[in-house]
């Protein structure tokens, strides 16, 4: 294994909880790659807000899959 040396903002480090002055680098990508995941489902939550669509049930969600599938 191979070690780089990294410069990181102290910000950072505590947005992605870093403790100490390693870590290893697949769990460093996780740490991103959850990050980016949970600010898309923030960012998609708020568009569906904004759009209406947050407050559909889910019977009518079921029914525009039905229609999307039988076209595709």
């Amino acid at each position: 294994m191979e070690a780089i040396k990294v410069k990181i903002k102290t910000a950072s480090k505590k947005k992605y909880e870093i403790l100490g002055n390693e870590i290893d680098f697949d769990l460093l990508e996780n740490k991103i790659r959850n990050e980016i995941m949970r600010e898309q489902f923030d960012r998609t939550v708020e568009a569906a807000k904004k759009a209406g669509l947050s407050k559909m049930t889910n019977k009518e969600i079921n029914t525009i899959i039905k229609k999307v599938r039988k076209g595709a």
